[in-house]
């Protein structure tokens, strides 16, 4: 088995995202793997042309910007205060995408993530964000289906 020493954890600041931290953290401490958390903000540009002006959006995206970042702040004090080599990462663009394309910068051996996000149908269906990353990600994914698990 290849070593494990740089684990990607995506977060999206759901519940299953404080649920999913608390795994990786374990594995982490039990491989000797330094921790990288990272939050993908999508990016708006996509919408430049539906009836509003890239001020607007650039506006937006400054606001949405401004609250990853406290929130991060926040989730990392939270669920990583007793682990500070975590690292924290807040990137823009596709997610899936975002979240491969951090992965092979950041030189990780493992990616562990939720199977569900914040949205409704994906408590159902398996998560199109997990789901993308499993399909096309070099990287091994470990999923994590936070409703198939009880809590310790």
């Amino acid at each position: 088995m290849a070593e494990i020493k740089n684990i990607l954890v995506p977060v999206d600041f759901s519940e299953v995202s404080e649920f999913v931290a608390e795994w990786a953290k374990d594995f982490s401490k039990k491989l000797n793997a330094k921790i990288h958390v990272v939050f993908v903000l999508e990016d708006l540009a996509a919408y430049e042309g539906l009836y509003g002006s890239i001020k607007t959006l650039t506006d937006l995206e400054n606001i949405l910007l401004e609250g990853a970042q406290k929130s991060m702040e926040d989730f990392m004090k939270k669920h990583f205060a007793d682990y500070p080599e975590a690292q924290s990462i807040i990137v823009k663009g596709d997610v899936v995408e975002k979240i491969i394309e951090t992965g092979e910068k950041v030189k990780v051996d493992l990616i562990i993530m939720g199977t569900h996000g914040k949205k409704g149908l994906d408590r159902i269906l398996f998560g199109s964000v997990a789901n993308g990353v499993v399909k096309n990600s070099p990287i091994p994914v470990l999923t994590i289906n936070p409703y198939r698990l009880k809590k310790a």
